[in-house]
């Protein structure tokens, strides 16, 4: 596959991944106001919403930690990598990404145990498999893995650059 294409894809996907959380969130906001409606006009509120509602905002909060990861929203502190000469601040970066890596690869190791060992446990009002909920941390892991080294072969691809520019 050529690089446009890929490129293509990987923004199609995050594309998709975005329109993911944000009907996610409909749901959880059209699920949170029916289980006050019926709560407090019917004193009858079904648990299977709150229950629901959980699930997905557990799936949300992990998938859109990932697309945070990749679009470097999350909160950090740059005030020394700021100051460092580019060289170096290019090779924390890398070894951020590289920590962040790691990490995942550790996500998605345990995330796949306790998702295999949820298999069969129903969730109490919905009785779906826990597994379900759990799967939400090795998928995490995979994006992360995916973007993070994305993002260290565009850190390298652009310090290749900078030194032929440079030798010219």
């Amino acid at each position: 596959m050529e690089k446009s294409s890929s490129w293509r894809v990987l923004k199609y996907f995050n594309t998709l991944v975005k329109w993911f959380l944000a009907i996610m969130m409909m749901v959880i906001a059209a699920l949170t106001f029916y289980q006050v409606f019926m709560r407090y006009l019917f004193n009858n509120a079904p648990s299977w919403s709150e229950e629901l509602v959980r699930f997905l905002f557990i799936w949300c909060s992990f998938v859109a930690a990932a697309i945070g990861v990749k679009e470097r929203i999350h909160i950090g502190i740059d005030v020394f990598v700021s100051l460092l000469p580019a060289k170096v601040r290019s090779l924390t970066e890398v070894l951020v990404n590289l920590g962040i890596i790691v990490f995942s690869g550790y996500m998605i190791k345990y995330g796949w145990a306790v998702t295999l060992m949820t298999q069969r446990q129903p969730s109490p009002a919905l009785g779906l498999p826990m597994s379900w909920v759990y799967l939400s941390i090795p998928v995490m892991g995979v994006m992360l893995i995916l973007y993070c080294s994305l993002e260290i072969i565009n850190i390298v691809k652009h310090f290749s650059e900078d030194r032929r520019a440079q030798a010219c």
